[in-house]
């Protein structure tokens, strides 16, 4: 008997609009014209689903972001011409707060985009995460790990084998 395991960035992402708004919802409903200083940058705030801030601040070098900071619930960046600073909310999600470096202003669409291409690093990353804690547990949990591949969309398939004793 064997048990196959697909992880797939994609289902993330699908999974995480099932349970609330797309990335584009989020920086519409999450802008704050109250907090906008008068002047040619105004600032954008964004919801995320994501959680870990190992998994953020690797996501975020993957982007190539700069002067990446990580406190217990402050993590902040340059990347390409903003500074983008995650809070911690009450309930654990980061919040991400965009503003420009260059006096231009940053768009809904700049902030969507932004935050879309971290979600996407992100959600490699719990991927890779998954995939790790699978290897590590498998044997201890009774399987054989068959195979393992990788497909050109990132996709993971890993094929357990259930041992008999188990």
């Amino acid at each position: 008997m064997s048990v196959t395991l697909v992880l797939l960035p994609i289902a993330l992402a699908a999974a995480a609009a099932a349970g609330g708004v797309g990335v584009a919802g989020a920086v519409h409903a999450a802008k704050n014209t109250d907090d906008v200083e008068a002047g040619p940058t105004p600032a954008v705030r964004v919801r995320t689903r994501m959680k870990d801030s190992t998994l953020l601040a690797d996501a975020l070098n993957n982007l190539g972001a700069t002067a990446v900071t990580v406190t217990r619930s402050t993590v902040s960046a340059q990347v390409d011409d903003v500074l983008l600073t995650m809070t911690l909310s009450d309930d654990g999600i980061w919040e991400a707060h965009i503003e420009s470096l260059t006096g231009q202003v940053v768009t809904e669409a700049t902030a969507a985009e932004l935050i879309a291409r971290l979600d996407a690093e992100y959600a490699a990353g719990v991927q890779q995460a998954v995939a790790e804690k699978i290897r590590l547990r498998a044997a201890d949990s009774g399987f054989d790990l068959v195979s393992e591949t990788r497909d050109v969309d990132d996709t993971v398939t890993m094929v357990l084998n259930v041992r008999a004793e188990a």
